[in-house]
């Protein structure tokens, strides 16, 4: 029942690209919390509503070193891995088909942001913020 729903559900999200950040929300809702259906979703919106709230593209998000995007990735690229069993190379092809090696750089800074002492309370925050966000 699910699987059928799903797929109907990501058909009118092709036919309909106006409505994807609530499609996406509705299949991250409805999808088994391990699947790649609800970790793709859940992502994509968050992307997409991070896109909105800082007024840039999607492919700003995915590529610019800049902090105002850096922070936000690395904590998401943290969050999917410690919520899911998804292997680098997947979560890379998430974020814009990032190496593995660049996916292990940003667990490497969210794990020493999260190190007591850390130099780096902005990420550790940051981090925090949309692991309360994503549940």
């Amino acid at each position: 029942m699910s699987k059928d729903l799903i797929k109907g559900l990501l058909n009118l999200r092709d036919e309909h690209p106006e409505y994807t950040e609530e499609l996406n929300l509705t299949i991250a809702r409805i999808a088994p919390k391990k699947s790649g259906y609800h970790l793709k979703n859940v992502v994509n919106s968050y992307i997409e509503i991070l896109c909105k709230s800082l007024e840039v593209d999607r492919e700003y998000f995915l590529s610019k070193r800049s902090h105002d995007v850096l922070w936000l990735r690395h904590a998401l690229i943290g969050w999917v891995k410690h919520n899911s069993t998804m292997s680098l190379t997947d979560i890379g092809k998430m974020f814009g088909n990032k190496d593995h090696s660049t996916i292990i750089n940003s667990l490497k800074e969210i794990n020493n942001a999260l190190a007591e002492n850390s130099r780096n309370q902005q990420l550790s925050d940051t981090y925090y913020k949309v692991k309360e966000a994503l549940g």
